[in-house]
């Protein structure tokens, strides 16, 4: 076939068709029209720009004008200075923001007082609906350090006997974990007491907690061994377990539903403090939570006694030496001369 012989019509038409757009060659061509449209946004907003500074530029440059023909008159006589004084000034309107601004400028203090107000009563609100509200109060005040870990599991454990009595839908009966002291005399361990003891006396003053677990060492820390409990044997009569200091611990499975196998409870009493007058609750509302506390401890006993036990007496604990002993060792020591004398 000779090379100058023409194509067919058709395959000429095939090699003058143009190759579709790249993908590419379609993102430039949209980012130049984008970058066009900014400019001619931008040029448009330049415009209005230069008009609003012309005609302020006007503006000032009549005021001057007119500042400078009303000098003039008045060098010459023609008005008087009160006139001039008294000539109104061109009222000058300003913009939405412009007012803004200016109420946020001269009212910044009342603004920002009225803020903080507002955030402080919202988060007062929020706590206040969110707040856990128990409907039975007790502490668990002897040093076992094992209880620290099992007193927050406790709660939904036992809750379960305790009515609704605030009537908020939710009954719960709060165990608190406040020992009243530490095997050893570190600075962390001093330190934590002093803490501890603070939330105990908080809490006693409070009248919110009427239920006390402890032993005699614990009541006898913070001198509670006589006048502050009910005699237990009141509560429930005929009861083997009931005592004069509060109801023996071990009488029940408690440590057992609580899965706490490495706390001795043959010493614990669960004891009932006697309702009065505190800093934070008058007697007559004390009472309405000791009578609460009574009725709770009598529902979990329906159902956590154990019977048959024949539980040893507590051992009665040593008193606290007094400041009279102590002067009276003092006394009858021998003194260093003595003892010289006698060696």
């Amino acid at each position: 076939m000779d090379n100058n012989e023409k194509l067919p019509e058709g395959g000429q038409n095939e090699q003058k068709k143009e190759k579709p757009k790249s993908f590419l060659q379609t993102v430039r061509e949209i980012d130049a029209a984008d970058r066009k449209a900014e400019l001619e946004e931008e040029a448009r907003r330049a415009e209005a720009r230069a008009k609003r500074e012309e005609q302020q530029r006007k503006s000032y440059e009549d005021k001057l004008r007119q500042e400078r023909i009303e000098l003039m008159k008045l060098k010459q006589g023609v008005i008087s200075e009160d006139e001039v004084e008294s000539a109104p000034e061109p009222e000058r309107t300003y913009t939405v923001g412009e007012k803004i601004s200016n109420f946020f400028y001269h009212n910044k203090i009342i603004i920002i007082a009225a803020a903080m107000f507002i955030a402080l009563a919202v988060f007062l609100i929020y706590d206040f609906v969110n707040k856990e509200r128990p409907d039975v109060q007790a502490m668990y005040i002897a040093a076992d350090y094992d209880m620290s870990y099992y007193s927050g599991e406790l709660t939904p454990l036992w809750s379960k006997y305790c009515p609704d009595y605030n009537g908020d839908g939710e009954p719960i009966a709060r165990l608190y974990y406040v020992p009243t002291g530490y095997a050893d005399e570190t600075m962390a361990s001093l330190y934590y007491a002093q803490s501890d003891r603070t939330k105990l006396i908080g809490e006693f003053q409070s009248g919110n907690v009427i239920i006390i677990i402890g032993d005699k060492k614990a009541y006898q820390s913070i001198d509670a061994l006589e006048g502050v409990f009910v005699d237990c044997r009141e509560l429930f009569p005929d009861d083997p377990y009931a005592e004069e200091l509060g109801y023996r611990l071990a009488g029940t499975d408690f440590m057992e539903m609580l899965g706490c196998d490495t706390v001795d409870d043959t010493e614990l009493y669960v004891s009932f403090r006697i309702p009065g007058d505190t800093m934070g609750m008058k007697k007559e509302k004390m009472q309405v939570n000791f009578d609460h506390a009574v009725e709770f401890w009598t529902n979990f006993l329906a159902e956590h006694r154990i019977d048959g036990l024949d539980l040893p007496p507590t051992e009665d604990i040593e008193p606290l030496p007094v400041d009279e002993d102590n002067y009276d060792f003092m006394d009858t020591a021998p003194s260093s001369e003595t003892t010289a004398s006698a060696e």
